[in-house]
């Protein structure tokens, strides 16, 4: 692969019938192609893709721009250096122009070609969305999503499985919605973190063009991404680097049905969430991870934060202060799933710190540990060092 920065045409010629599959269904069955390449340019710029098959002495062209950059800098953290462009084209026609070439190359067709015994794949997708039920309206955002159904992590306790629901999404560039008609069919429940919900509706031209235009445009923003496992740095070096090496990124992290997700830009934390938590909080609880998987790119998602920017350096302090704090509470008497009683007796204290004093109040409305624990903003050692003194005191039991 190369550059000619004179008349801004990217080259990427493919040597063998293998080399084309893999990047065919990596990047071009999505409308869009990894340059690799020490040669960067600028963001927007236009240019032109030529596509040069040498195993079979074709080529082919695409207009399009530069939406994504990897810098040698960050490649030294597990990337090729190089340029993601996106092309013009709808990724449907560019499948059609490239489907001869991928028949003639070997390559098995790929499951998102329009037929119609074709499967509905899911792709990772991280928009706004906002599912209305019966009872509530959330706000969240995508983890995957196909022609008939999406994953959406939303905050608190969700919407039970078999309701419908009003499912409005957002294309991530043109910030296009569509109300969609579905029904709950899964509900990932995360530890008191939030849930994910599954949702699924029926497929129709329109959402199917709309769905794919979300795919098209999420996929070129993974396009030249790092991934690896959290146990090979940690979440404190992660973000350490990638802040040092990239001015704006986003840093999902995945610990088995559990994923959080870290903005930031400029030396500042734009957002943190945690399932259904957010802010100081979510972070403190993020950086404890040893275990999972992470994903970088350098792009900052439009994730919604209702809390201030915090400074990077700062804020990792402070979350490491509070979980050497977490670590010091004796929470063996407090059972996650365990629902408190309070004894108005004991409870009647007019020194009760404003934690103690939300403690008694989630008490008496039946919430559970864990849910008092997530509720409250305060760190989590402060709502803990709560418990305790509540317990002591006789005005909670376990």
């Amino acid at each position: 692969m190369g550059v000619s920065e004179a008349e801004c045409v990217l080259v990427v010629s493919f040597e063998s019938a293998e080399a084309f599959q893999r990047e065919y269904a990596a990047n071009l069955v999505n409308g869009g192609v990894f340059v690799a390449s020490d040669e960067l340019l600028e963001l927007r710029t236009r240019v032109q893709v030529k596509l040069l098959l040498r195993f079979c002495g074709k080529q082919i062209g695409f207009a399009g721009e530069v939406v994504h950059q990897v810098t040698p800098e960050m490649a030294r953290l597990g990337a090729p250096a190089g340029v993601a462009v996106q092309f013009d084209k709808p990724a449907e026609q560019v499948r059609e122009w490239l489907e001869p070439l991928r028949a003639a190359s070997g390559a098995p067709e790929h499951s998102l070609r329009r037929s119609g015994k074709r499967d509905a794949p899911r792709t990772p997708a991280r928009v706004p969305a906002r599912v209305a039920g019966a009872d509530a309206e959330l706000a969240g955002h995508t983890r995957n999503l196909s022609r008939s159904g999406v994953l959406v992590s939303v905050p608190g306790q969700g919407v039970p499985v078999g309701e419908k629901v009003q499912l409005s999404l957002s294309h991530p560039t043109s910030g296009e919605s569509m109300d969609l008609e579905g029904v709950v069919v899964r509900q990932v429940e995360e530890d008191g973190e939030g849930s994910a919900l599954g949702i699924q509706f029926v497929p129709s031209a329109e959402t199917e063009r709309f769905v794919e235009g979300i795919q098209s445009a999420e996929h070129m923003r993974r396009i030249g991404g790092i991934s690896g496992a959290i146990a090979e740095l940690g979440v404190v070096n992660l973000l350490q680097m990638f802040a040092a090496t990239a001015p704006a990124g986003t840093l999902t992290l995945r610990n088995g049905e559990h994923e959080g997700v870290i903005g930031f830009e400029e030396g500042m934390l734009r957002f943190v969430r945690l399932g259904g938590i957010s802010g100081r909080k979510a972070l403190t609880r993020l950086v404890s991870w040893s275990e999972g998987s992470f994903e970088f790119h350098a792009h900052l998602d439009a994730v919604e934060s209702l809390e201030a920017p915090l400074a990077l350096e700062a804020a990792l302090l402070e979350a490491a202060v509070e979980q050497d704090e977490f670590g010091r509470n004796d929470r063996r008497c407090f059972r996650s799933d365990a629902t408190p009683s309070v004894a108005d007796a004991g409870a009647d204290h007019d020194d009760l710190s404003k934690v103690e004093a939300a403690v008694l109040d989630l008490a008496r409305a039946g919430f559970t540990v864990r849910r008092i624990v997530d509720f409250i903003p305060e760190p989590d050692s402060e709502v803990y060092r709560a418990l305790e003194s509540l317990s002591d005191r006789g005005a909670l039991s376990f």
